[in-house]
């Protein structure tokens, strides 16, 4: 499990690196680049979509090559991205420019995930608790790192989440120097054999999930900017809050999930984080807020490391890292689909029960689906189970 430590820390400071340029780019593209929410969803959209496209090539190329060695590669060439981004003013401060780095880093930033998640999967001898330690060290990133860019912004301003984005991934690359490359040995994987019909509905249900889970940039943050007037600092509390939560509680829902089931948790998870989600339209203060990030937190912990844990189970290992890259791309699909869907949402109307309700709508779809799918797999509640 050691490989599965080293993992984990690489994609935390990767997450540390650019969750907090991802969570506040759609505040800097409206408000320092002058567009508006639509060009602004755009924008992110586009290399999102990139993005997933690019995880399918990228984890096909680490079970050719190497997982290390891919994952060296994506995290080099964010790091340049970064000091791009630090060094020239042209770059940051100029529409077009900044539109292509973007995207560029949102691209290398995808092409990481696949090769971590398949080190992560061959390295752990029970799936579940692999992909929920990877969790922890994401949501450490996910969270300290918009908590820090919020402050950075609130006191000194936008160029010091590029300047912070470069010393992550710095830190990110020489940690993934220390991460061993799996051998795989033609074991049968557990459970299902690679069923692509499986895989593909599993995809599909993330899609539709992550579709909620994107709503945490355009949407979240000009809502609660716009609508509900928080600053830069009281919106880095929000992020800061759901990574510490994670950090505390996943190791409690990993036991939830080792009950349940990974069937169970997934559908119980996806529910709960959609409806934490939506519960946003009630909070008008930033405690409010701040109890609907902690019931979507829970959602979290069931349904993200489950997700991940199935793909696993469904796939043979010496396609494990073809299988994450598919399944990412799905994920990467849809945060590309949702901030556009919620800058449309908060483009014809500002009522929050109806930016909720159409932002989240695909959330509870998601949870129909995945039950439709696979309530007549046989013995599913004994092959998705963990041991």
């Amino acid at each position: 499990m050691k490989n599965v430590g080293v993992a984990s820390a690489v994609s935390g400071m990767r997450g540390l690196a650019f969750s907090s340029l991802w969570i506040f780019s759609a505040l800097y593209i409206r408000s320092f680049l002058g567009l508006n929410v639509v060009e602004d969803a755009i924008i992110i959209t586009s290399g999102t979509a990139i993005g997933a496209l690019a995880q399918k090539y990228a984890g096909s190329l680490g079970d050719r090559f190497g997982h290390r060695r891919t994952v060296i590669l994506a995290v080099l060439i964010s790091t340049l991205l970064y000091l791009l981004l630090s060094l020239s003013s042209s770059v940051r401060d100029y529409a077009p420019y900044f539109t292509v780095t973007f995207i560029a880093l949102t691209i290398s930033n995808s092409s990481q995930m696949p090769s971590i998640y398949a080190l992560v999967s061959e390295s752990s001898t029970i799936k579940t608790k692999g992909f929920s330690i990877l969790r922890v060290g994401n949501n450490i990133g996910w969270g300290i790192g918009p908590a820090i860019g919020g402050f950075a912004i609130f006191y000194s301003g936008f160029y010091y989440l590029f300047v912070f984005g470069l010393v992550s991934s710095g830190i990110s690359l020489t940690m993934s120097l220390f991460l061993k490359e799996v051998k795989f040995g033609g074991k049968e994987a557990h459970g299902f054999r690679s069923d692509n019909r499986l895989l593909i509905a599993l995809s599909v249900s993330a899609l539709l999930l992550f579709m909620v889970q994107a709503q945490e940039t355009v949407t979240l943050t000009n809502y609660a900017n716009i609508l509900r007037g928080l600053n830069y600092f009281q919106l880095g509390l929000i992020y800061l809050v759901n990574g510490a939560a994670v950090v505390a509680t996943q190791g409690i829902f990993y036991k939830v999930t080792k009950r349940i089931g990974n069937y169970m948790s997934y559908a119980i998870g996806t529910f709960v984080y959609t409806a934490g989600f939506l519960s946003y339209a009630f909070d008008t203060s930033l405690a409010g807020m701040l109890i609907s990030t902690l019931i979507l937190t829970i959602g979290e912990d069931l349904a993200f490391p489950s997700g991940s844990a199935m793909v696993s189970l469904v796939s043979k290992p010496e396609n494990i890292g073809r299988n994450m890259g598919i399944y990412n791309g799905f994920i990467s699909i849809g945060r590309a689909c949702g901030p556009l869907l919620g800058g449309a949402a908060l483009f014809i109307t500002s009522v929050p029960i109806l930016i909720w309700s159409i932002t989240t709508a695909t959330g509870f779809a998601s949870m129909i689906f995945f039950i439709y799918v696979f309530r007549n797999v046989s013995n599913i509640q004994e092959n998705l189970h963990l041991e």
